[in-house]
């Protein structure tokens, strides 16, 4: 059902998203405090836990679409987009 929606597919990696900050890259899990909450041990950024990990996997499937391998940043475009979904 996916492939008939999706132009395009694209395989991500998702381990450890729930435990990276979607801010700075950081993964350590104290940063996921509860099943709901997350916040970054290392730069103090908060988000609820399931849409900072969409914003990593999303992150990494589009550095896969450029060409870029696995992205541990977000480039500015990217980040601008999040703020408006975050919205």
């Amino acid at each position: 059902m996916l492939a008939y929606r999706a132009p395009r597919l694209v395989a991500v990696d998702p381990r450890h998203a729930s435990q990276t900050c979607a801010a700075c890259g950081q993964a350590h899990a104290a940063s996921r405090r509860s099943q709901a909450s997350f916040e970054c041990v290392a730069c103090g950024h908060a988000d609820h836990a399931d849409l900072n990990a969409a914003r990593k996997i999303r992150r990494r499937g589009l550095a896969l679409l450029r060409g870029k391998g696995r992205s541990h940043s977000a480039t500015p475009t990217i980040r601008e987009m999040d703020r408006r979904l975050a919205a």
